[in-house]
Parts: structure tokens; C-alpha cells; sequence
């Protein structure tokens, strides 16, 4: 028996090293059919991943996200799909009701995921393979792969990731970030206490005073009085709580999931303006880091792909980050794209609305919630052809729905990012940039010291004589008149000032106010504007201080130089990479604790295959071909 101990001891060594979520010195291999992917950790715990094949790329990434974040991964998708009561009890109900009216059917996900092209599909489909992967390992080896919080909910086999799942938490991350409006009722009860000209006073539909990124006006310079439109003409006085379009459950501090808080800024720095004559971009975006890191970094290298940054667990596309050619990082637009609309209910039939003269049915269907611990819950969802009903005033035999400018276009938002990802220049990114439909402003900066700036999204035209700031009539009178060009949105390519800065503030003078009003009087935008107003040429340190002048910080803080063939990136992740941490409290091998970043908010080097890492005059891709680790050092 003694004799054989050595050999025991020496196979449980091999397995440890060749075990991928397990690799001893930060490197691995992770076999795809003939193919193979190399995950590469570095100090931080960061997965670097180089593939020829892109499929095999994007298998890897969803593996190393897994490994990671599948605490994360399930509650995300629960959130998104409304299953958070199956494992939380009857306090996540509303949030699960909300989650369902909302969205989208399973059949409807399932036609948007098929309208996509055949290459994203084609990845989307990889990574959940990947996911589903190191779900099998975990059901191998619940003891030591299974997350804590996963056995405390009582998740002991999770269910296969699909691309479904995919898609609808990016379809949740994206309206949380991207949607804005539904606060009409609140206004139209404002209105009614204040009086027209309070109302006007407080609430105008375009203040010309409030801040802007684009200095420079670039359509026009009128409908810049306040309104002078008539009083709604639906003439109603609604009652009780008021929907504003956003989900007002809290997940509990210990569990990670979709993003909690948002309100993102960022500075984008041309050649003229810098001052090495390199273009350099300050991407911050803020999601809460009272919790759990809601962000995931990674760097995607081989078949097309040379990119790395943040992106959300669940979602296969890089969403902040940097190229060869540019770094891109995304605020939200703010910019109102949801709007309330009154449905006459028919006095012989609470269950039909009127629309262009004739009662018709509302558009019905039964949702079954699971809760913990009360058994299963049923609930009636309504649609009008305006979208999901969410408040009903049978006293006066009405109903309010709220109508998305970007209804059933969210997952196109996948495709843009990864046209994004590849990008080679500003041009590339303005045509990407183009199909996103939700309220975004993006920025971007390239290797040739070009910026530019897009508020993009997709916005109506009203009807005319409609103020967009209360509810409009359902009954067919106040319909869409079609939406806003793409070219009259506000954009910017090269500005003479060779600076942008946004703090989810008004895009250009022109654009007028939603019912959510975010642009009244001054803005938090003009604490970053007087940090450069007496500084003709910018530096990366500059860059770096913007967090610690205005005294507010990023979730992730990422500020890159544009130097031709290989980015200088450094930026700020906290707490750590990876979330996992076993049942008996021990982290996993990819745990990496940076609290003490965090809590000096120290930016740290963001790593690029192209560059070289370790100095030893080697290029780290080549060194990542041989199987040595550039991002481990002795």
C-alpha cells in the first residue's frame, strides 16, 4: 500500500494542474473538438483567452464566466425572467410580475433570437455551451464547485444555461440602463395641484441654460421656448401609487445580479487636446458597489477578435472596453422612449378597449409564479396594441399601457456591441452604433486621435398638439407619428474643442426634455467641464484624478490611451475578479481580492495580448502561443 502512495499523490498533482478551472500557474487549455482554447489568468484573476476559432473563443468565455459568476449567472437570469420568488419567497412576487408584464413571451424571445444573424447566433449558442460546461463540472462536484449562495437558496442543480437566457438578461440590462419615461401620470397629478404655469416653471420642455456635450449646436436653434401646449385632452385624475418604468425590488446586499444603481460619466480626448497627441478616453460607468460587483472583465483574442474590457455576466459581448484601434465606453441617454397612454374601457366589457372607433379585446395570457414556501401564485397579463397594461381605474373605466419606442428590438443591442468590439475606426463605430435602440450615449476614441460622440436610440415623433410630458389618448387620435432619423440625432465627430464630457446630461441644445426631465437648471456635467477648463492639453493622469476631483467614482474605471497596434489601459475593478466562494467559505483558485484597490481607488494595468506584459521583450501573444503565461510573474 505504501508503495502506491507516490503514484496517487502524483496523478492527483497532474489532474490538478491539468484541470482547467483549477490551473496551477494561471494558464490553461480548454479543448473544443479539434479545437483549443488558452485561458490565461492574470494576477488579478483577469481571464485573458486566445483562440483561432471564434466559437471556441466564445465557448471559453462563457466557461470562464461561469467559473466565476454562476451565482450571478442564475440570479441574473431570474431577475430577467421573473423566477426570483421561486428561491427568495413572496417578497420577490412583484418584481417577478413586473418582470413578466414587461417582457416578452418565450416565443417572442425565441423569434427575436432568430431574427439575429447567423454569426451572432452562432456565438451567442457557443457561449451558453460554455456556461453549460462548467454547470456539469459543478453537478460532478457539488462539494467543492457549487457556490455558497447556491446551496443556501437551495439551487443545487442548476438548469442548463440557454441562449435565451442570454438574451433576455441582455435585454434587462439594457432597459435598465436604456429605458427611460413612464412617469407621465406623476406629472398629469403635478399638474393638477401646481397649475399650468408652475407646472411650465418647474417642468419646461426645453431648457436651452441646462448643459450639454455637444457645444455646438448641430440642427437647429428653435424649440427652445417652454411649451405652450394645450392640457391633455384625455382629462383624467388618476389615484394612488405611480408607475415610473423602473423595478423597485432590491436584491439581498449578498447576492450578485443585474446592475442595482446606474449614472455613468465619461471624457473623450482628441489629439488636438491631448497631451502626447494620442486620443484617450475616461469610460466610468456606476452600478452600486455596495454589493457585489455587478461588472466582469475579459480579454477576447483570435478568430476576429482582439478586444478587451467589461462586459455583465450572461452577456457575450465585450460592452466597455478597447481594440487595437479604439476604446468605446457607453452613459446612459436618458432621453424618454416610453410613453403612457390611456385606454377607454368599454362599459359592457371591462376586457375590451377602444381603438380607431371599435372595441376590441385586450391581448390576454395566464403567468404561473412559483413562490417559496406559498406554492404557486397566477396572475392575469394584459396587453393593448400600445404594449403591457399596468394600472387599471375601474371607477372611471380606464387602463394605463406603456408603449416602448424599442419594443422587440432590445437583442439587436448584441449585434452592435460586437460590430463594436471589431471596430476599426470612428466610421466603423458610427455604423454600429446606428442599431442601437435604446437611450445611450457612446463614445469613442480611435489610434488615429479622432473622438466622437452618438446619443443614440430610437424616438417617436408625436402627434402633433401631444405633450409628451403627460399621458396621450389610446383610443387611436394620438399615435406615433414614426420616429426621429438616425442623421438628426445628436452626434459629434471631431469637435473643435477636441474634448466631450457627459454626466447623463442634456446631449445638444435641441433635444427637448421627456416626462422624466433630467435637464433642468444646472448639472452634476459641470463638476468634470471646470477640471479641464484651464487645461489646454489633458494627460492620462488627468484622466485618472477626474474620479477624485468630482468625489464620485466609477463601479469600473477604465482610462485608455490610444497608442497605434496596442492600447495603454489601466482601470479599476473591485473587489475581485471572481465572486466564487465554496460552501465551506474557502475562495476558489480564480479569487482575487482587491479590496485594497478599491478602497484607494488605485487603478491597476489593464493587460493586452498585443503588448508585453511581463518586459522581457517577447510579445505576450507569442509567449500565449508557446503556453507560457505573459500575466504571471516570478
Amino acid at each position: 500500500m505504501a508503495h502506491m502512495l507516490p503514484i496517487l499523490f502524483l496523478s492527483l498533482v497532474i489532474s490538478f494542474i491539468t484541470t482547467p478551472a483549477y490551473s496551477q500557474d494561471g494558464w490553461s487549455v480548454l479543448k473544443v473538438g479539434d479545437d483549443s482554447a488558452f485561458i490565461f489568468r492574470d494576477e488579478f484573476g483577469v481571464p485573458h483567452i486566445l483562440s483561432e476559432d471564434s466559437g471556441t473563443l466564445f465557448e471559453a468565455f462563457g466557461y470562464v464566466v461561469a467559473q466565476d459568476r454562476l451565482t450571478q449567472l442564475e440570479i441574473s437570469r431570474r431577475q430577467a425572467r421573473g423566477r426570483l420568488a421561486e428561491v427568495l419567497g413572496p417578497d420577490a412576487l412583484v418584481s417577478d410580475i413586473e418582470a413578466r408584464r414587461e417582457g416578452y413571451t418565450g416565443e417572442e424571445i425565441a423569434e427575436q433570437y432568430n431574427a439575429l444573424n447567423p454569426e451572432t447566433r452562432m456565438l451567442i449558442a457557443a457561449y451558453a455551451r460554455g456556461v453549460n460546461r462548467w454547470i456539469d463540472e459543478v453537478k460532478a462536484d457539488r462539494g467543492s464547485k457549487l457556490p455558497r449562495e447556491l446551496w443556501e437558496l437551495g439551487i443545487l442543480d442548476p438548469e442548463p444555461w440557454t441562449v435565451y437566457d442570454s438574451v433576455t438578461v441582455g435585454i434587462a440590462g439594457a432597459r435598465h440602463f436604456g429605458q427611460r419615461g413612464g412617469y407621465e401620470l406623476k406629472n398629469l397629478k403635478e399638474l393638477e395641484e401646481l397649475g399650468r404655469d408652475v407646472f411650465e416653471e418647474k417642468y419646461p420642455l426645453n431648457d436651452p441654460a441646462s448643459p450639454t456635450t455637444i457645444a455646438l449646436n448641430n440642427r437647429r436653434d428653435d424649440s427652445l421656448l417652454k411649451s405652450s401646449l394645450p392640457f391633455a385632452t384625455v382629462g383624467l385624475s388618476p389615484t394612488g401609487g405611480y408607475q415610473d418604468g423602473q423595478d423597485s425590488y432590491v436584491l439581498p446586499a449578498s447576492l450578485p445580479g443585474l446592475p442595482a444603481k446606474l449614472g455613468s460619466y465619461a471624457v473623450a480626448v482628441s489629439r488636438e487636446r491631448s497631451a502626447s497627441g494620442r486620443a484617450m478616453l475616461l469610460g466610468c460607468p456606476q452600478m452600486g458597489s455596495a454589493g457585489p460587483q455587478p461588472g466582469y472583465e475579459v480579454d477576447l483574442h483570435g478568430g476576429g477578435f482582439d478586444v478587451g474590457g467589461m462586459t455583465f455576466p450572461g452577456v457575450p459581448a465585450v460592452l466597455i472596453g478597447y481594440n487595437r484601434h479604439i476604446a468605446w465606453t457607453v452613459t446612459s441617454g436618458n432621453s424618454d422612449n416610453m410613453d403612457v397612454f390611456v385606454e377607454e374601457l368599454n362599459p359592457k366589457n371591462p376586457e375590451e378597449y377602444r381603438f380607431n372607433g371599435e372595441y376590441r379585446p385586450f391581448e390576454t395570457r395566464e403567468e404561473v409564479f412559483g413562490v417559496r414556501g406559498a406554492g404557486q401564485v397566477r396572475e392575469k397579463i394584459y396587453r393593448t396594441v400600445h404594449g403591457p397594461v399596468f394600472r387599471w381605474d375601474e371607477s372611471k373605466k380606464l387602463a394605463y399601457s406603456k408603449k416602448r419606442t424599442f419594443w422587440g428590438e432590445e437583442p439587436r443591442v448584441f449585434e452592435s456591441f460586437l460590430r463594436i468590439d471589431r471596430a476599426g475606426s470612428i466610421e466603423e463605430c458610427a455604423g454600429a452604433v446606428e442599431a442601437i435602440s435604446l437611450s445611450f450615449n457612446l463614445f469613442c476614441a480611435a489610434s488615429d486621435g479622432r473622438i466622437g460622440f452618438w446619443h443614440a436610440g430610437k424616438y417617436r415623433v408625436p402627434a402633433p398638439g401631444v405633450d409628451t410630458r403627460l399621458p396621450a389618448s389610446g383610443t387611436g387620435d394620438e399615435e406615433w407619428r414614426g420616429f426621429v432619423p438616425w442623421n438628426e440625432l445628436p452626434h459629434v465627430i471631431d469637435p473643435p474643442d477636441g474634448l466631450l464630457v457627459n454626466w447623463n446630461n442634456k446631449p445638444s441644445k435641441y433635444w427637448d426634455n421627456g416626462d422624466n426631465m433630467p435637464w433642468v437648471g444646472g448639472h452634476r456635467v459641470s463638476y468634470i467641464e471646470e477640471l479641464f477648463a484651464d487645461r489646454q492639453k489633458i494627460t492620462p493622469d488627468d484622466l485618472r484624478a477626474v474620479p477624485e476631483g468630482i468625489d464620485s467614482h466609477g463601479t469600473y474605471q477604465q482610462v485608455v490611451e490610444l497608442v497605434s497596434g496596442s492600447p495603454v489601459v489601466s482601470n479599476i475593478l473591485p473587489p475581485g475578479e471572481s465572486g466564487f466562494i465554496d460552501k465551506r467559505g474557502m475562495p476558489g483558485p480564480h479569487y482575487v481580492d482587491q479590496k485594497e484597490i478599491f478602497d484607494t481607488w488605485r487603478f491597476k494595468p489593464g493587460y493586452f495580448l498585443d503588448g508585453d506584459a511581463d518586459g522581457d521583450g517577447v510579445a505576450d501573444r507569442e509567449e500565449a502561443r508557446k503556453g507560457t503565461n505573459p500575466f504571471v510573474r516570478d
